[in-house]
């Protein structure tokens, strides 16, 4: 195991939010700067409660234990790009936390669907405009409050539209709802992004590194802040 050490001054980071509360993807705040950042990673054993060797399905296991004895936000991306059609979202939905679409090149006509609690939260075009629903004027625009077991049958019909068809060229679905189960997909990511606070000082960045479908490199930034 190697640990770096560096005290930086300049590096400008957002930070994960310490409160349960999730801040609006609009409100945009100066991030502050870490006073220190110790950097981390192994390639065999355990760290935070996942082990190096373990399959896609058993890490996720082993992450939502973790997550579960956090008693503040936690994030996981699953990144990569493997939503190509918006069947590709079919009896996935509900294991993510947001959606976004947009046209290529990227349209402020695009949208970002947040969700809470099982129904759509906050929905914003993509120049950070609040909105209630969308698309406008779709009869079937996904609206706040609608229950996200709702929205994948609701975007067929958007996407029927040809008005809202190109609105599709992009889907993206990183967000993942740990309190969900696995998604067979995050198998084909090389790539999971992991953060969480330990207090209002202190944060981690994981990196979890795959191939194969097994977890071979686990990458770990620690910042500290005033």
């Amino acid at each position: 195991m190697k640990y770096l050490l560096l005290n930086v001054f300049f590096v400008g980071l957002i930070v994960s939010s310490c409160s349960k509360s999730p801040v609006d993807p609009m409100v945009i705040v100066e991030p502050p700067e870490p006073v220190e950042i110790i950097l981390d990673s192994i390639m065999e054993g355990t760290l935070h409660g996942m082990t190096v060797g373990d399959g896609a399905e058993q890490v996720y296991t082993d992450l939502q234990l973790f997550t579960k004895t956090k008693e503040t936000t936690t994030y996981l991306s699953i990144t990569g790009q493997f939503n190509h059609a918006i069947t590709d979202l079919n009896e996935r939905v509900p294991l993510y936390a947001s959606l976004i679409f947009d046209r290529k090149p990227s349209s402020p006509a695009g949208g970002q669907i947040y969700f809470e609690g099982n129904v759509i939260k906050t929905i914003y075009n993509r120049e950070g405009k609040k909105l209630t629903s969308w698309p406008n004027p779709s009869s079937n625009a996904l609206r706040v409050g609608d229950s996200v077991e709702d929205i994948y049958g609701k975007l067929v019909k958007i996407h029927a539209d040809s008005r809202f068809s190109n609105l599709f060229d992009y889907i993206g679905m990183f967000h993942k709802d740990t309190d969900k189960a696995f998604d067979p997909v995050q198998h084909l990511s090389n790539l999971w992004q992991f953060n969480f606070s330990i207090d209002e000082k202190n944060v981690i960045r994981l990196d979890l590194i795959f191939a194969n479908g097994a977890l071979t490199k686990i990458k770990s930034r620690h910042e500290r802040y005033f």
